[in-house]
């Protein structure tokens, strides 16, 4: 709207209170001399730092904000809509809880009396076996996770994409990210070797600098984008029609920008069905555990009356 950017902040300064801190401290540190980006850098996760860092740098940066900010505030919308649609489910698992421990404090035991053979609160083989099985499912979840945090962020990122109904969001926001921040360095007239050096120039942890590094080492050696492209899951297969056109570098960068806009579009159509899907098996999930709290009250007490008859 005209303002420059450290009138922008005092701005948002004033207008959102709760965050004068952190406004103060980007303010003061641009007014030491360093760029927007390192400014904020403490406050953003790695992801949108480089988005921020590279509009910055090829003059894209009130337009990558403004795209920033419609996402974020998106995913806030889908995180606020997913609280609201777990409330009740989740009262309703907290208050199947309590019950389940005031069967297991007084009716359990009272039905252990009247039926000696029914050894509810005693542990039985069956209840070791359970406990077993529980355990090795734990523990290797545990070194699954220590596992996968020790592989470099190319091969964590193409693990999340392959995770059957989540992995596919997660690619389609891969595709998003990576189409738009591409299409930006593209707009900016860089060539896909120059891109590949400056993504080198990143922090080695960052998906940017394993994709750089990797394909920069392809091209050295001769290999082909189409190669690299097909290799990895959550880089979009489009490219190569997109690449292989011929058309100019800023054609091709406006066509990456088009591509990304229907990327996020899907992204967050997608997002919107799961978080339908998550309160319908949350509930399938409270019958579940409804139906075994009856049969663990009734089979009880139908071998007690068995024995009666006998």
């Amino acid at each position: 709207m005209g303002f420059s950017l450290r009138e922008s902040l005092k701005f948002i300064k004033i207008v959102i209170p709760k965050k004068e801190k952190q406004i103060t401290e980007i303010i003061r540190s641009l007014e030491n001399g360093d760029s927007f980006s390192n400014s904020v850098r403490l406050f953003l996760k790695e992801d949108i730092y480089y988005q921020i860092l590279i509009a910055e740098k090829h003059g894209e940066l009130a337009d990558s904000l403004k795209t920033l900010g419609v996402y974020l505030n998106k995913k806030h919308e889908h995180r606020t809509k997913l609280i609201q649609l777990l409330e009740y489910p989740v009262i309703l698992l907290l208050f199947l809880i309590v019950l389940m421990l005031g069967m297991k404090i007084y009716i359990f035991p009272e039905l252990n009396m009247w039926n000696t053979a029914t050894r509810v609160h005693l542990i039985k083989p069956s209840t070791l076996i359970i406990l077993l099985i529980w355990g090795g499912i734990s523990g290797s979840v545990v070194i699954f996770i220590k596992k996968f945090l020790q592989r470099p962020v190319v091969k964590r990122v193409e693990i999340i994409c392959r995770i059957p109904i989540v992995g596919k969001v997660y690619q389609n926001y891969c595709h998003y990210y990576l189409s738009l921040n591409l299409a930006m360095l593209l707009k900016s007239g860089l060539g896909i070797k120059s891109i590949c050096t400056m993504l080198t120039q990143f922090s080695s942890t960052s998906l940017l600098y394993q994709i750089g590094r990797t394909l920069e080492k392809q091209l050295l050696q001769g290999g082909q984008t189409r190669l690299f492209i097909n290799r990895y899951p959550f880089i979009p297969p489009e490219l190569n029609v997109l690449l292989n056109k011929g058309n100019t570098t800023e054609v091709l960068g406006q066509e990456l920008d088009m591509f990304s806009k229907i990327k996020y579009q899907k992204l967050t159509n997608q997002i919107e069905k799961l978080i339908g899907l998550i309160q319908p098996l949350m509930f399938l999930f409270i019958g579940v555990v409804i139906v075994f709290m009856y049969l663990s009250l009734l089979l009880p007490m139908y071998h007690s009356m068995e024995g009666v008859y006998k």
